[in-house]
């Protein structure tokens, strides 16, 4: 939590947690939700149980195996890349921003 960060200063550092990826309460929840719904979307196209899946809060590409980076935790188009995988042999990301997504 904000108020117990300074005790985990050298975690911190080693995940690259606090200045362009802050703590905050309710981290966890946010990242399981976004990391969820690109899960899930993933899942319901393999399943043909929809056609199109857009997770808005997602995108959270520059999070990379073991550290956060530029805002993002978890690298939710990985997860969702590495689901669509069970049932198609190739996946085809393109990134549309105006920078690079080095985690993925």
């Amino acid at each position: 939590t904000p108020e117990t960060q300074h005790e985990y200063v050298s975690l911190m550092q080693r995940f690259n947690l606090g200045e362009d990826c802050p703590v905050f309460d309710g981290l966890g929840d946010f990242v399981r939700l976004y990391s969820g719904g690109s899960i899930d979307g993933a899942r319901r196209l393999n399943h043909g149980l929809t056609d199109v899946a857009i997770n808005w809060s997602g995108g959270l590409h520059h999070a990379k195996k073991g550290e956060a980076s530029g805002f993002c935790y978890v690298n939710d188009l990985v997860l969702a890349i590495l689901e669509l995988l069970k049932h198609h042999a190739r996946v085809l990301y393109i990134d549309i921003d105006i920078h690079h997504g080095d985690g993925v």
